[in-house]
């Protein structure tokens, strides 16, 4: 070996090193090489998968998000007709028509999907005793018992019927 100082410094570093001990860390540095390429393995195929999903989904939630946009039409439509029949039915029968505060025509933009009614709601509805038509029927505000002959207006087959209480048509 050289006698020069860097040449000592370097057989005495050698020489405190342990060559079990470096072959231990290698060994160990392998053994966490092999974990690692394992763990990115499983992690790409956890995202190759999850990207799959993603799509699927995806597709499934546009499909849904369709559907809902065509109900909403449909339903728009169907409420449209309602007002239409309402309108119609209040122009010939008046009289059934002047105890409700609410104005018919209510547009769009003002409707509440939780309307505030000064009946409960058990004064509101009144289900059908018959087992065939599972409708709720509709009860004007008057119809709480103030008196005999109160207009009700009840669907029934798709049909919109005005039934007094005194059982007249």
């Amino acid at each position: 070996m050289e006698s020069s100082a860097s040449g000592v410094f370097c057989s005495r570093m050698l020489s405190m090193v342990n060559r079990e001990d470096v072959n231990a860390i290698v060994q160990a540095q392998r053994h966490m090489l092999d974990r690692f390429e394992k763990t990115n393995e499983m992690l790409l195929n956890f995202n190759n998968l999850s990207s799959v999903r993603l799509n699927q989904m995806t597709e499934r939630y546009l499909h849904h998000t369709r559907a809902l946009v065509e109900m909403k039409k449909d339903l728009d439509s169907i409420f449209r007709r309602i007002r239409t029949l309402k309108d119609k039915l209040s122009k010939q029968h008046p009289e059934a028509f002047s105890s409700i505060h609410e104005s018919l025509e209510v547009e769009d933009e003002d409707f509440d999907p939780n309307p505030k009614s000064s009946l409960p709601l058990s004064d509101t509805l009144e289900l059908s005793s018959d087992s065939s038509n599972t409708s709720p029927t509709l009860l004007t505000p008057g119809a709480s018992g103030d008196s005999e002959d109160v207009p009700v207006i009840k669907e029934q087959d798709g049909h919109v019927q005005l039934v007094t209480e005194g059982g007249g048509e």
